[in-house]
């Protein structure tokens, strides 16, 4: 778990601080702001569609008498998206353009879910 923080908050700036200089070389500053931004406004725009979106599923579950568990958890993805999209990069970008895609939200959604049941698991037996 500490290996994956310090990945997370060392490594991966400096790794976005690369790419987006190599692209400013490659493709000039202004094309590359223009594409932050770009990107940023576009992954906005997304958001607040498929939020609507889950929003909306979640209210037609609730209509006919189910819970709205695969809207919820569409929606706590796309919370998590939403600052991978307005944090200026491309590595964030594409982190966060990818949680957009339904079958890889579903996707993370079974992977949370199988290391949160096998931590309860774990914890029981511990307990016992």
């Amino acid at each position: 778990m500490l290996l994956i923080l310090v990945a997370l908050f060392i490594i991966g700036p400096i790794a976005e601080i690369y790419v987006l200089l190599t692209a400013a070389e490659a493709f000039g500053v202004f094309p590359v702001i223009l594409a932050c931004l770009g990107t940023a406004f576009l992954g906005g725009f997304l958001i607040r569609l498929q939020g609507l979106r889950a929003l909306y599923a979640a209210r037609a579950d609730l209509e006919t008498g189910r819970l709205p568990v695969d809207s919820a958890v569409d929606g706590a993805l796309l919370v998590v998206a939403a600052p991978f999209l307005m944090t200026p990069g491309f590595i964030t970008d594409s982190v966060g353009f990818l949680l957009l895609i339904p079958p890889v939200r579903r996707l993370i959604a079974r992977a949370a879910l199988k290391a949160i049941r096998s931590h309860i698991v774990r914890r029981e037996d511990m307990m016992r």
